[in-house]
């Protein structure tokens, strides 16, 4: 069970870098303070954790 939430975790953050890489040039045009891309990394990350966990929670 633990394993598995660290798998979750590591996709969830995995996924997050891949869609802040993905969208970097946006990041470039639109003037953002290094603190309001964190926040944004850190709520998007915990979406994505959110959505994984609901995902492949096991349901009795």
């Amino acid at each position: 069970m633990r394993r598995s939430g660290s798998l979750i975790t590591a996709a969830a953050l995995l996924l997050v870098c891949w869609l802040i890489w993905s969208r970097l040039h946006i990041v470039i045009w639109i003037p953002l303070p290094w603190w309001g891309a964190l926040i944004g990394a850190i709520g998007l990350f915990l979406i994505v954790q959110h959505l994984l966990a609901t995902l492949f929670s096991r349901r009795p």
